[in-house]
């Protein structure tokens, strides 16, 4: 009965954010070392750069920013290429084996040079357990695009992607590589279909990577944690939870729905820091009980509250859909 109290109470709070989100931007911006200090509105950005950060960034936009890029244009370049020769006749039925699998180790190495390009120095806390352990890696909190990296820092496990991003120039190839899931949002039976494969792959006794989920289906700034959809917890196997932490001066990498900026500002003001530090901590593998094995709903809301506590961050109990209604409204107005 506590619990549903708490929930309630963290949701309603939630929402009052969002609501005074509309009232005044004042209310929300104080200058604080350069950058906006918000209040717990979880989808609330606003960068706040110095002149001094403008001229900064302007001298690495110039010098440095170049070099990221055709570097990157490279690495991802080639990961197409090794990721072309490897869908060659190849069986997404079954897991990557024999020659391919070098293949894919190259393509995760490439995948991690792109994210230097960008500036991201990545740390590691904790240590990753085997899929023996723990088939199932769940990552948040989910605030960015950016967030693919822990992909390529733990080893290129399979996820669940959308179909339209299969086709994508160079990277399509490699997410198809990589034996991502592909689902459409709108079809029911893909959805369906999607569960399903997860279950099978997941409960498979062949040599499958482990499966890697941002469960929260949207992004925020990491000020709350939102709701877990439960795809990731269907076959009631034990999980490890990821933890990200991003240690920035300027939040550059949030994408979120109450910002002034879009992808592109968002991925150019963090390609123009010099260094951007990025923390991957594992917690301890999270071993569901009876219940929580029959219960995914319950399972994925434990496991988030555990989460929680480790990030120090409140919960927000609101849906995908709900803040998509939210801010639906917002824009009509």
């Amino acid at each position: 009965m506590e619990d549903t109290d708490r929930n309630e109470s963290e949701e309603h709070d939630c929402e009052q954010e969002i609501e005074k989100s509309t009232v005044s931007d004042e209310t929300h911006q104080e200058k604080h070392n350069g950058s906006a200090k918000t209040t717990a509105d979880p989808f609330y950005v606003r960068l706040l750069f110095t002149p001094l950060d403008f001229v900064s960034m302007a001298f690495l936009f110039i010098t440095l920013v170049p070099i990221r890029m055709v570097a990157a244009f490279i690495a991802l370049t080639l990961a197409w290429a090794v990721s072309f020769i490897g869908l060659t006749n190849i069986d997404q039925t079954v897991p990557v084996s024999g020659w391919r699998k070098p293949l894919q180790w190259i393509s995760c190495f490439l995948g991690r040079i792109c994210c230097r390009c960008c500036g991201f120095s990545v740390t590691i806390t904790g240590t990753q357990v085997s899929r023996s352990v723990a088939p199932v890696l769940v990552v948040a909190p989910h605030s960015s695009f950016f967030d693919a990296l822990a992909i390529f820092w733990t080893g290129l496990p399979f996820i669940v992607n959308r179909e339209e991003n299969k086709n994508l120039l160079f990277i399509g190839k490699c997410v198809q590589f990589a034996q991502a899931i592909f689902v459409s949002r709108e079809r029911k039976e893909s959805r369906e279909e999607c569960k399903e494969e997860i279950k099978r792959r997941v409960n498979s006794k062949q040599p499958w990577e482990q499966f890697l989920i941002f469960p929260e289906g949207t992004t925020s700034n990491r000020k709350a944690l939102m709701s877990f959809k439960p795809g990731g917890f269907l076959p009631g196997k034990p999980v490890q939870p990821v933890l990200i932490r991003y240690h920035l001066k300027h939040d550059t990498v949030s994408w979120t729905w109450d910002q002034p900026h879009g992808f592109i500002a968002c991925f150019m003001y963090t390609m123009c820091q010099l260094r951007n530090k990025v923390e991957l901590e594992f917690l301890p593998p999270y071993e569901p009980s009876e219940p929580e094995q029959m219960d995914p709903v319950l399972f994925a809301s434990n496991v988030r509250r555990e989460m929680s506590d480790a990030l120090g961050i409140p919960l927000c109990d609101m849906s995908y859909e709900d803040i998509k209604n939210e801010y639906s409204k917002k824009k009509k107005q």
